[in-house]
């Protein structure tokens, strides 16, 4: 998959309303940040942020009056790069073959805020309040005319970057000839309060890569690109190399080694076919800690080798801020800016390299004047989590080393490991049983005093539910059991609709009713949705490829990204996990979830002698008569399994007519006719589970329209002579 390429691209943030104006105040130096109006910043010792400046919130709030400002800002930066990329698609029209990855830290946290207020203030929460943080993914492909394939990701700071990986899959499979690519966060009194309490937040300037660095400040925006293969295209950028991976180490520390960071780039230059004497510049992650800078240089230097100090390595986010789940992409766009002007913005407030980050170049305090044809960039999260992109001029010529995705290479399933209220194992029992995956009132109390000790090794001081399930069905499915695959080669895709809903609930009602300093930073970074993923990779040392999908969507995408690395050679086993625990207090009243998780282990290869896969190979008895991928029925766009689909698209004594996706994995076929029998496929139908995701206080200024959710709406509250903001309580 070399010849993907940007067509397109859009950006607002603390900087500007454009990719042009943002860029051009990067290289006059400047700074996005400024003090936060959107919550009271009295309690927290940093009271400045990179908060989107007052004109352009103004036009985002008047543009679109009833939207969250995360979704706001992701229709205008992908409206943006649409027009770019030269998008004919009309207003009220959509493009079957256009799809959407959106990328994000927090998801839309204004409305989630606003819906967990009213569950506060009220006792209750109504599905219309939950609606805006629920539906945002179908929200945003309506608006923007994605009828195509769509998915949201969560790999925390990394974000942005690593659902370029998703929407390369997406074009190599002919899924979609154009995927928009949105990575965005806003600020919210949740975020900010959970970031400040891991101290990660400084009190000083950010200074990159400086011996007085001590911490990071988070920025809010949005960063779109238009990522196409199609013939013919206008390309900014070609993008021959993307890679994602976890340091399988621990939660909120980098390894000293800076290993993850290494071989996720390595991996990234690998896919381009290119080693590390061809990069000319580096975009570092940068984040201006203490752990983060010095690691990651101690990286640069392992992978550059002596060349490292002849580099130029941009640290951007001294100028726009840590713009969390949107800032791998904002970066990739002003790197992409960078080598189309030769202008590469500097990195301001650096004084005084600290010794630990030498022999770094990184432009300290002016713009420098460079041409140069290809980059790499470098972006990490909490969590463990890595991405990287290899970045060249479009004219320049890519060695395709690599051989395309064989998208008809069979994939086995060795094992599935699940825990589900009252049904606890392993095996393919469990697609005899598609009950066990249907909710039942009261069943989720069977998991009630589940505890995952019993199945891991290591000591948790503190586990959200999502997490249990998911590291006791891990251990089920054979994860700790890996063989001689070594760690890199052994990846997790998972998927979540909700994440860590009780852990990120629990959080903030301390925040909203004991204040923002007796809120738990132990709690916090167990509230995101990429938790339970990340705590897998960690668990059983899988540091190869990674990615965690992220609310309501076709959970077809997290098995995609499993697959896909498996027939493009990059991994030699993947697990794909699906987790959620019901907090009812979270979710709508009488909205109906199963607590559990399900984890499948697949292997690129058959099980070796003396050992049998789950199901075996298909190829003996299957039909011949299989559609190709450019011809097979595509996923549907509302939240069912593509075997769903394919259920209702097969004729019943046809053949099999699987999307491609499926037709390679090892399922069992009727001896007689050589298809998948009909209960199987109503049974990998539910093999699923039901997902969702789940806000601060948000400030109504004086003669601005209410901004409040639709519940609070239809009240009539009082507001305040001085400020005009709703008295909520």
């Amino acid at each position: 998959m070399n010849n993907a390429c940007i067509s397109g691209m859009g950006l607002v943030c603390c900087l500007g309303s454009s990719v042009n104006e943002v860029y051009q105040h990067m290289c006059a130096g400047d700074a996005g940040f400024r003090l936060i109006d959107r919550f009271e910043p009295a309690p927290y010792a940093q009271k400045m942020a990179g908060q989107l400046p007052p004109d352009v919130e103004a036009k985002l709030r008047g543009d679109f009056p009833d939207e969250d400002i995360a979704a706001a800002m992701i229709k205008y930066a992908g409206a943006q790069a649409l027009a770019q990329a030269g998008s004919t698609t009309k207003a009220g029209q959509s493009d079957r073959r256009l799809g959407l990855v959106l990328a994000t830290n927090f998801g839309p946290m204004e409305s989630l805020e606003w819906a967990w207020r009213e569950r506060l203030d009220t006792q209750s929460l109504d599905d219309a309040s939950f609606a805006p943080f629920d539906d945002i993914i179908q929200n945003a492909a309506t608006a923007l005319g994605c009828s195509g394939p769509h998915a949201q990701i969560s790999m925390s700071c990394a974000s942005g970057a690593a659902a370029l990986a998703v929407a390369r899959d997406m074009l190599a499979a002919g899924r979609a000839d154009r995927v928009l690519v949105v990575a965005y966060d806003a600020l919210s009194e949740f975020c900010w309060c959970g970031l400040s309490n891991l101290r990660t937040i400084t009190t000083d300037l950010m200074r990159p890569f400086d011996k007085r660095r001590s911490g990071t400040i988070f920025s809010e925006g949005a960063a779109a690109v238009v990522l196409t293969t199609a013939p013919g295209t206008t390309a900014l950028a070609s993008l021959p190399g993307i890679a994602t991976n976890n340091n399988a180490f621990h939660m909120t520390a980098p390894s000293k080694d800076a290993d993850g960071s290494r071989l996720v780039m390595a991996a990234a230059l690998h896919a381009a076919g290119m080693t590390p004497d061809a990069i000319e510049h580096i975009c570092a992650h940068a984040t201006s800690t203490s752990a983060n800078d010095s690691t990651e240089a101690a990286a640069l230097r392992n992978l550059f080798g002596a060349r490292f100090a002849t580099l130029t390595t941009a640290a951007h986010k001294s100028q726009l801020g840590h713009l969390m789940g949107a800032a791998g992409l904002a970066e990739a766009i002003i790197t992409v800016m960078a080598m189309q002007h030769g202008v590469i913005p500097p990195t301001i407030n650096h004084e005084q390299i600290d010794p630990a980050c030498e022999p770094v170049n990184c432009l300290p305090r002016k713009a420098v004047t460079k041409q140069f044809k290809t980059a790499i960039t470098n972006s990490a999260g909490i969590g463990g989590n890595n991405a990287a992109l290899v970045i060249c001029s479009p004219n320049l010529p890519v060695a395709d080393t690599l051989p395309a995705l064989d998208t008809q290479r069979n994939v086995y399933v060795r094992q599935i490991g699940w825990v589900l209220p009252g049904h606890i194992g392993k095996g393919g029992e469990i697609l005899e049983h598609p009950e066990w995956l249907q909710w039942q009132d009261g069943r989720n109390q069977l998991l009630a005093d589940f505890s995952a000790k019993p199945y891991i090794s290591s000591v948790k001081g503190y586990l959200d539910p999502a997490g249990a399930f998911l590291l006791a069905a891990m251990t089920l499915a054979g994860a700790g059991d890996p063989g001689d695959i070594p760690p890199a080669r052994r990846g997790i895709s998972s998927l979540s609709r909700y994440g860590a809903l009780g852990s990120a609930f629990a959080f903030f009602t301390q925040l909203a009713e004991k204040g923002p300093r007796l809120a738990s930073p132990l709690i916090f970074p167990h509230g995101y949705a990429n938790t339970a993923g990340n705590l897998a990779a960690i668990e059983f040392n899988c540091a190869g490829p990674h990615m965690v999908f992220y609310g309501r969507q076709n959970p077809h995408e997290a098995l995609a990204f499993a697959i896909a690395r498996l027939q493009d050679g990059s991994a030699d086993e993947m697990f794909t996990a699906f987790y959620e625990s019901a907090v009812p207090a979270a979710l709508p009243d009488g909205r109906s979830l199963l607590s559990g998780g399900v984890a499948v282990r697949l292997a690129a290869t058959p099980a070796p002698a003396g050992q049998q896969d789950l199901f075996p190979s298909p190829r003996q008895n299957c039909s011949t008569d299989r559609p190709t991928p450019a011809t097979a029925p595509s996923p549907p766009s509302h939240f069912s399994s593509a075997a769903d689909h394919a259920r209702n698209a097969a004729p019943r004594n046809g053949p099999s007519r699987l999307p491609p996706l499926y037709r390679r994995l090892e399922l069992p076929r009727s001896g007689k006719t050589g298809r998948l029998p009909q209960k199987n496929l109503r049974n990998l139908r539910n093999l699923r589970i039901k997902i969702l995701f789940a806000p601060s206080r948000l400030r109504v200024r004086k003669n601005e329209p209410s901004r409040l959710p639709p519940l609070y709406r239809r009240l009539e509250l009082p507001r305040s002579g001085k400020t005009g903001r709703h008295n909520l309580r």
